[in-house]
């Protein structure tokens, strides 16, 4: 199991979707960044920063942050 932090990773995972800050609860579609595009540029930075492999069949799976996290950290 990843040690991966919780408040370093919304800060990543803002980044990555190009906004000031995301809470665990926000999700795909919630805020205009978020768009299929956006999705799949966030699949590729978090396995990038973080190691981890996301399955094309989880990808279309994890629609929130939580989701996002929660993954990495069992990967």
């Amino acid at each position: 199991m990843a040690e991966i932090d919780k408040e370093e990773f919304l800060h990543f995972a803002a980044a990555a979707l190009g906004v000031a800050a995301v809470d665990g609860d926000t999700a795909y579609g919630m805020i205009p960044q978020w768009d299929s595009v956006q999705h799949l540029r966030l699949v590729m930075e978090l396995e990038s920063h973080y190691g981890v492999r996301i399955p094309i069949d989880a990808v279309a799976r994890l629609r929130t942050i939580d989701e996002f996290y929660d993954y990495c950290v069992s990967s």
